[in-house]
C-alpha cells in the first residue's frame, strides 16, 4: 500500500486562512444580526437588569484552533445564580423549583406573592439562537 503525505508550506497555509477571515466575519456579523433580531425581549427586564440585556450581550468572538479561524457568535448573558438563560430560551429548560433565598416570599413584579417556594413549569424551546443560521444560508462568499 502507498501513503501520500501533503505537507503545506507554514506561509501558504497562512495566506490560505487569512483568505477566510473576511467571509468569516460578514458571516459572523450577519448571525449576530439575526441573533439580536430574533432573541426574545422582556418587556420590563429581570433580576433588576434592563429589558434587552441578553439581546444586549450578543458578540462576536473571534478565533483560531487545529481547525482554522472561527468566530463565536452568542450571549454570554447569566442569571445572577449563574444561570446561562440565552441558552435556557434556546433549549426550553425543565420543570424545576424556585426558592426564596431569604425570609421573605417571592413575589412577580407587580406585587403578587407566590409562597417562599414556586414549583416552575419549565419553558418551551424559542430558537433563536440556530435560526439565525438561515441568514447566512445558501450565500456565496467573495
Amino acid at each position: 500500500m502507498t501513503t501520500t503525505r501533503f505537507v503545506v508550506e507554514p506561509a501558504f497555509e497562512v495566506g490560505l486562512l487569512a483568505l477566510a477571515e473576511p467571509a468569516l466575519d460578514q458571516a459572523a456579523v450577519i448571525v449576530a444580526a439575526g441573533q439580536k433580531r430574533r432573541i426574545p425581549v422582556s418587556a420590563d427586564g429581570s433580576h433588576g437588569r434592563p429589558a434587552g440585556y441578553a439581546r444586549d450581550r450578543i458578540h462576536v468572538e473571534r478565533g483560531v484552533d487545529l481547525l482554522g479561524p472561527y468566530r463565536d457568535v452568542g450571549s454570554d448573558a447569566m442569571s445572577p445564580d449563574g444561570y446561562n438563560y440565552p441558552l435556557g430560551l434556546e433549549l426550553g429548560n425543565r420543570r424545576h423549583v424556585i426558592e426564596s433565598r431569604g425570609d421573605y416570599p417571592l413575589r412577580d413584579k407587580r406585587g403578587n406573592v407566590f409562597g417562599r417556594r414556586v414549583d416552575h413549569p419549565g419553558n418551551p424551546p424559542y430558537p433563536w439562537c440556530r435560526a439565525a443560521l438561515a441568514d447566512i444560508a445558501g450565500r456565496v462568499w467573495r
